[in-house]
């Protein structure tokens, strides 16, 4: 137990300081606490219920696998496992930081969802602890400047924007999570990393707070019943979709290190989250029939032709004016899909 901590303490010692940036988030917080949850309440009881049961609190444990120096992963590999780190870390830390906020602010108002925030807020801290740990492993050290809130600075997003955007998110890790979790444990030749093998609870995890804005969805008539909603979501759909599906050409090389194909990846991910939100939602997309993924395929395309012109010499007007024709394709193409795209 001594020598454990002597190495830990000598990786601390050793560690390059790295600065973690998380974004912050805030809401219509009176139009948050007017949900009327006795409406719902039994709903809101089970999703409560199922995160005070805190089912994975045992399950973050660093075994014995990490009980080791790390330094044989170089090069590429080591950048890519970092940066995977670091993206994470700053996601689970902007997590902890607006449910801690919004269970406070609630406090008095709405004691059902105050109560929710600060659990799911527990699990966000806990999954920050625990990749804090994993960049020690490679001798980074997250520089947490941003837990003073002096530091911060916040974007507001609309009620309808920030509900769905936040439920959508925790959906799209899960499924994230659980993909990955799957695809190694079936091929652990590509597991270099143990961090990977607890993809499963976080999983979990995600899965329970998107159960909870689940809910919250459900118990708003505005985002839950009735044509404008029913447009507004698609049009989040749409969106968040499409911004999901383009990162898989920047992350080609993270997956490939674990055996994946990129664009497999997406495909399977936004289609596994596309029939769990089923249940919540007012609607959902017909992304398997619909051509739906090779229409964005048309999109990146113009991404790329953007990028190209972005590294050229010309001045900036230049650019600005070339880049015009390519941003109206995409934009057509988002509305092609948001106006033809059948739903279910």
């Amino acid at each position: 137990m001594g020598y454990v901590e002597n190495t830990q303490s000598k990786t601390e010692v050793l560690a390059k300081e790295t600065l973690i940036s998380p974004g912050f988030y805030t809401t219509n917080i009176r139009k948050l606490s007017s949900t009327d949850t006795s409406s719902f309440q039994g709903d809101f009881s089970t999703a409560i219920a199922n995160l005070k049961n805190d089912y994975t609190k045992d399950k973050y444990i660093r075994d014995q696998r990490f009980d080791q120096s790390w330094d044989h992963i170089q090069g590429e590999a080591r950048e890519l496992i970092i940066k995977l780190l670091e993206m994470y870390s700053a996601a689970e830390y902007s997590g902890f930081i607006l449910y801690k906020e919004l269970s406070y602010k609630l406090k008095e108002t709405n004691s059902v969802l105050s109560s929710g925030f600060s659990l799911m807020s527990r699990d966000e801290a806990r999954h920050a602890s625990f990749l804090n740990k994993a960049l020690l492993d490679f001798h980074i050290k997250p520089r947490l400047d941003f837990l003073k809130k002096e530091h911060r600075k916040y974007i507001f997003l609309p009620f309808s924007w920030f509900i769905y955007s936040t439920y959508l998110s925790e959906r799209i890790s899960s499924c994230y999570y659980i993909t990955i979790f799957e695809h190694l444990e079936s091929h652990p030749e590509y597991s270099i990393y143990p961090l990977f093998s607890f993809y499963k609870s976080w999983s979990e995890d995600e899965n329970r707070h998107g159960d909870f804005f689940g809910v919250i969805i459900k118990s708003q008539l505005q985002l839950s019943s009735g044509l404008k909603a029913r447009l507004v979501c698609k049009f989040f759909l749409v969106l968040i979709f499409s911004m999901t599906y383009f990162k898989h050409k920047s992350n080609e090389n993270l997956l490939a290190l674990l055996g994946l194909d990129a664009r497999e990846y997406y495909v399977s991910t936004i289609t596994k989250v596309n029939n769990s939100i089923r249940k919540d939602l007012p609607i959902v997309l017909d992304v398997e029939k619909s051509q739906f993924f090779e229409e964005l395929d048309i999109c990146l395309l113009h991404i790329s032709e953007n990028e190209k012109i972005n590294v050229s010499n010309q001045n900036t007007l230049l650019k600005l004016i070339r880049k015009i024709p390519h941003y109206s394709s995409i934009l057509l193409v988002i509305l092609r899909l948001f106006i033809r795209n059948e739903t279910v």
